[in-house]
């Protein structure tokens, strides 16, 4: 399938360019369908060519939990569309949340007229549809908490559920190279001032961790590398204007350096810093 054309590039958030050029690269390079981490498990093996596959396992999980019973889905921060169309596949109702233009183009690309593919925040969705699972699939981290849960519980049918899968930060000494993620202490005391029972707790960590290593070892292996031969052939091309730049972008250069090229967003990182997990919460007002 041949991706739409970024309509409005320059509109696009930060987040929102990265995720349409990691979908653009990926699907070249490594048959992406999909833009969360890759789950993998213990016998699959760690290199790039498999990152497809962990998704692929990613995705199943998370399927795996949908409660019995439950018929429609509201897929928040629905991406390229691909979680949503195997829950189609499977005969679910299903609707998307989409802030990002072009993710939205290819969600309704795949997903043709079976689903709904709102383009908007979550937070500001307006809709008298109403679902039986309310799905965050790494989206919940872009979305204040408040805002998330309480749209949510008025988006939800009577005793509906809200599923999540998501990184989280967890206390540790240090500063973390790997961004991302509400904070789990907080989110814990924020989920329970709501009429939600945790019915699940899955700690997916083990299984994401390698993800961070495959790409930790891309960046240093070929990111950097590449990214050191552009800027020496460019500075030889144009000495003065790049020793210009460098200097008054010397702060903004280190800082992106020392994110990127630091060699420590790697798995072990992951799982000192961070936290991903996997949990279902039943509404209790039915």
């Amino acid at each position: 399938m041949t991706l739409p054309r970024v309509p409005d590039a320059a509109a696009l958030s930060s987040s929102e360019f990265g995720l349409a050029l990691g979908l653009i690269f990926g699907r070249f390079f490594l048959d992406m369908q999909d833009l969360h981490y890759g789950y993998w498990p213990p016998d699959l093996p760690r290199v790039p060519q498999n990152l497809s596959v962990a998704q692929a396992a990613y995705t199943e999980l998370l399927m795996s939990h949908i409660p019995a019973g439950a018929r429609s889905v509201l897929d928040v921060g629905c991406g390229a569309g691909n979680t949503a169309r195997k829950l189609l596949e499977r005969g679910f109702r299903v609707d998307g949340v989409s802030p990002n233009s072009f993710l939205t183009a290819v969600a309704r690309q795949a997903l043709g007229d079976r689903a709904t593919i709102f383009e908007t925040k979550f937070q500001d969705l307006v809709t008298d549809r109403r679902y039986d699972v309310v799905l965050f699939s790494e989206s919940l981290l872009f979305i204040p908490l408040e805002q998330a849960f309480t749209k949510a519980i008025q988006l939800l049918n009577p005793g509906g559920h809200v599923l999540i899968t998501d990184i989280f930060r967890v206390p540790a000494e240090g500063k973390s190279p790997i961004g991302g993620g509400h904070e789990l202490p907080r989110f814990r005391e924020t989920v329970g001032r709501y009429p939600l029972v945790q019915v699940q707790d899955f700690d997916m960590t083990p299984g994401i961790a390698p993800t961070f290593d495959i790409v930790n070892r891309a960046t240093m292996d070929a990111i950097e590398p590449a990214y050191r031969l552009i800027l020496d052939r460019i500075t030889l091309k144009y000495p003065f204007v790049m020793r210009l730049l460098r200097w008054w972008f010397r702060r903004k250069i280190a800082r992106y350096e020392q994110k990127h090229f630091s060699g420590r967003r790697d798995g072990a990182n992951f799982m000192k810093y961070k936290s991903y997990r996997l949990l279902l919460f039943k509404h209790t007002d039915a």
